[in-house]
């Protein structure tokens, strides 16, 4: 594990999040935020993104596979500032707690997918 990988996982659970089901998983209000640290690449010199989704009990069932099962879907580079990028990335993401503020709020999540039956909760 790259120490930028190492960073940055500690920065997230130092920001509230806790391992669920192999996965980080920060709950905000009413939605859960899934967040997994991947390469893009091999070596420890392979620049990271995140994989990010958010999760609501209303869209039953709970996601097993982590971000990539979640009705939001967004992979965010890390760039040459693998913390700081997250800790901006934290800081919209835990400012979002409900399915309003979400959907006010989509067009700041550049490249976010939204599958259909979190649309229509939207």
């Amino acid at each position: 594990m790259s120490a930028d990988r190492t960073a940055v996982v500690k920065l997230l659970k130092s920001r509230g999040a806790k391992a669920r089901r192999g996965h980080l998983r920060i709950p905000v209000g009413d939605l859960f935020w899934y967040v997994d640290v991947l390469a893009d690449g091999v070596g420890p010199a392979a620049p990271l993104r995140l994989e990010v989704g958010c999760w609501t009990a209303a869209l039953p069932p709970e996601p097993d596979g982590g971000a990539v099962d979640c009705p939001l879907l967004m992979d965010v580079p890390l760039g040459g500032d693998p913390t700081g990028a997250t800790d901006a990335l934290l800081d919209r993401v835990t400012a979002i707690g409900d399915l309003a503020t979400l959907g006010r709020t989509l067009t700041d999540l550049p490249g976010a997918l939204v599958d259909q039956r979190l649309r229509d909760l939207l």
